[in-house]
């Protein structure tokens, strides 16, 4: 069981005491000059800053890949890689964000396709629609692969399922982009998504490097409620 990083954001969860927060990240790390430097990063990002600021050095002693993310327009978080697994239905690789107080985002092919442990609304899933003849994986989002299609979104509160909704892409441009451990140039990808019964919309960006990676995102994921943006700073490699 990992526990990991994350500022104060907008949409709370359950804290998790930081006697045992810092207990597990000892078992980890073990009792050394090392742990101490990475105590004290990790109770500077957990207490000491609305917005979480790290070093390169920081993020690079941090054997996890990671990311910054935002809620809401919230304080600026930072979360951890816990899991790496194949999606049971589709066979491709999830991703699996965790932050110190339990939150959970979940990422398939830099879509984020779930969360939890937000209190006020989570995304429970989003899946391609079955009137598409491109399979079951979400697909990358860029615009020379598909450019139109139609997916289903699944959120909470009050079990809204089954919101059906056409998916526009389009390339606006092409920028490079500085991280604290990368400098990639990238294409700006937008999509545009029309909820098919009610007729609200919402607009994506995702930053795609020229391996097909999504090294920077804003999403929208239900209209008018959640909106994520991150930003990854340590890459995961599945080598």
């Amino acid at each position: 069981m990992f526990y990991f990083l994350s500022g104060k954001h907008s949409l709370r969860v359950k804290k998790i005491p930081r006697s045992i927060f810092a207990l597990s990240f000892m078992l980890l790390t073990g009792c050394s000059q090392k742990f101490q430097g990475l105590n004290a990063t990790i109770e500077e990002a957990l207490y000491g800053f609305d917005d979480v600021a790290l070093t390169k050095e920081q993020v690079q002693n941090i054997p996890y890949a990671s990311m910054y993310v935002r809620i809401n327009d919230g304080p600026r978080i930072f979360m951890v890689l816990a899991f790496a697994e194949k999606n049971p239905a589709t066979g491709a690789e999830r991703l699996k964000w965790l932050s110190a107080d339990s939150a959970m985002i979940v990422t398939e092919n830099g879509r984020i396709v779930k969360t939890l442990n937000l209190e006020e609304a989570n995304i429970a899933g989003i899946s391609v629609a079955k009137e598409n003849a491109i399979g079951d994986n979400l697909p990358l989002p860029l615009v020379s692969s598909v450019t139109n299609w139609q997916a289903t979104y699944d959120w909470q509160p009050n079990y809204r399922f089954g919101n059906h909704t056409m998916i526009t892409s389009a390339k606006v441009r092409e920028e490079k982009l500085n991280s604290l451990l990368w400098s990639r140039d990238t294409s700006l990808i937008e999509e545009h998504i029309v909820f098919s019964n009610s007729k609200s919309s919402m607009a994506n960006q995702y930053w795609v490097d020229n391996s097909g990676n999504v090294v920077k995102s804003d999403q929208w994921l239900i209209p008018e409620q959640l909106s994520i943006s991150y930003e990854v700073l340590k890459p995961y490699s599945s080598n």
